[in-house]
């Protein structure tokens, strides 16, 4: 017999044989090819059967089609005599990391001693004269180390001149250097009256 199509449940039977009672009925699912059937049979198509246990998809092989190609490194090479010349020149053009001529640490403390003595021991506290004469002093003891032409070296001087009464003060500073070329000196003086502390600030200049 003839094929028979059932639209709205998305089957297609056939019917084989030479009568209907004889046939032999075979079901597969058919899509839908109107609105009308994708609405009515939603659900109703078989589902693709899942692979089988510790079976995987084929994919691409390694190093085949689809596969990143391997990058192509040139082979390494030494400089030339002439680039390494250049190079040495180059190298010895950048100036040294480490002083040639390290910043007296010592001398500095017996400048400090000696200027602040010089001007403060028989001085009284005056909160305006004290304020001139702490510009003054570092003046002083800046033009003093100058005269020990330390090479490449900026020096920062600081000082505070303060009133000696019974009170308890902290002065602290905080500085961004390098500690194996740059330093610092510093000396505290007092007498009946005040109290004076300086700070010389050593930094490398390349």
């Amino acid at each position: 017999m003839g094929a028979l199509e059932t639209h709205g449940g998305h089957r297609h039977a056939e019917t084989h044989g030479g009568s209907t009672g004889g046939g032999e009925a075979t079901w597969r699912p058919v899509p839908a090819t109107s609105p009308q059937a994708g609405r009515e049979g939603a659900g109703a198509g078989r589902r693709r059967p899942a692979p089988p246990r510790g079976r995987r998809e084929p994919g691409p092989a390694p190093g085949g089609r689809g596969a990143a190609p391997a990058a192509a490194f040139p082979p390494f090479r030494l400089p030339s005599a002439g680039i390494r010349g250049r190079m040495a020149v180059r190298a010895a053009a950048i100036p040294a990391r480490v002083p040639s001529k390290r910043f007296p640490v010592a001398a500095v403390d017996d400048i400090l001693k000696d200027v602040l003595g010089s001007y403060l021991r028989e001085q009284p506290y005056e909160p305006a004269r004290c304020r001139d004469m702490a510009k003054d002093v570092a003046e002083v003891i800046k033009a003093r180390v100058k005269d020990l032409v330390i090479p490449r070296y900026k020096i920062v001087v600081v000082t505070h001149i303060g009133q000696l009464n019974e009170q308890s003060m902290h002065i602290g500073s905080r500085c961004l250097w390098d500690p194996v070329s740059d330093t610092f000196s510093s000396y505290v003086f007092k007498n009946t009256s005040l109290f004076a502390l300086a700070n010389v600030y050593a930094v490398y200049f390349e």
